[in-house]
């Protein structure tokens, strides 16, 4: 991995990673301040029939499909905020100018534990919706995690994950963008459930854009083949976890909400 001299120039890519969470502890929120029992309340679960299919009288087949897409995106959020974790650990010392000072450290810190707090949170509202238990006991977690345990930098296990990430924040971003259409008031839990999580968002759409525009252009041929490679199984895995989960939510709600009848 190249290095730019240390100059102005660094300062100020260290100023916006600063900038970037400079507010991550008003601009988010807690699984706490959720008012649960709200949840699973009819007319909740009929606005997951209009946005989903719509029109009313799909309930069943719409939980199944909140479920399974939020419970999916709950166990990639787990698994990035341990990758975060591997990066933040092997970063130390190293003596890249990118690792020096708190920022870059602070900016994955605030990252990951912001992901652990969405899993939680996606987590406990597909549980709260459906009555069910969603959670998967095959969901390739060690496959997944083995990726980033290997020798290469940190910078590209950080690319990486970042680059992988970025699908699911684009994902959770279509949902939170077609609920506030129906629902522009935000009177319905779960569009105040998304339209809290992209504060969070928001922030981590920011930090791909910094290793997007910083780190990756300072990586050597070797190291891009390498991100490639890492990508590549990283979404091969995703599939499978998704396959997983829609062979999971098939089971729980013996429906079929992918049927275009309904």
């Amino acid at each position: 991995m190249t290095s730019t001299p240390q100059s102005t120039s660094t300062d100020l890519v260290r100023k916006s990673l600063d900038n970037i969470t400079k507010l991550a502890h008003v601009n988010t929120f807690h699984p706490n301040a959720f008012h649960w029992a709200e949840a699973s309340k009819l007319e909740e679960v009929d606005f997951l029939s209009e946005i989903a299919f719509v029109r009313a009288g799909h309930n069943r087949a719409a939980t199944a499909y909140v479920t399974k897409e939020m419970a999916q995106l709950a166990e990639i959020k787990r698994h990035v905020a341990a990758v975060m974790t591997i990066v933040m650990s092997e970063m130390q010392g190293d003596g890249n100018e990118l690792s020096d000072g708190f920022e870059l450290h602070h900016a994955l810190s605030c990252f990951a534990a912001e992901e652990v707090n969405h899993a939680d949170t996606f987590y406990r509202y597909v549980r709260e919706l459906s009555g069910l238990e969603p959670t998967l006991g095959e969901n390739l977690f060690a496959e997944r995690l083995a990726l980033y345990q290997g020798p290469e930098s940190p910078y590209v296990k950080l690319a990486a994950i970042c680059c992988s990430a970025y699908i699911g924040e684009s994902v959770i971003t279509v949902f939170e963008r077609r609920t506030l259409a129906f629902d522009p008031r935000r009177e319905r839990f779960f569009t105040r459930l998304l339209y809290l999580h992209g504060l969070d968002e928001a922030r981590h759409v920011q930090t791909d854009h910094f290793v997007i525009n910083e780190v990756i252009p300072r990586f050597s041929e070797e190291e891009r083949t390498a991100l490639r490679r890492i990508i590549t199984r990283q979404e091969e895995l995703n599939f499978m976890l998704a396959e997983c989960f829609q062979r999971r939510t098939a089971d729980l709600f013996e429906v079929d909400y992918t049927d275009s009848a309904i």
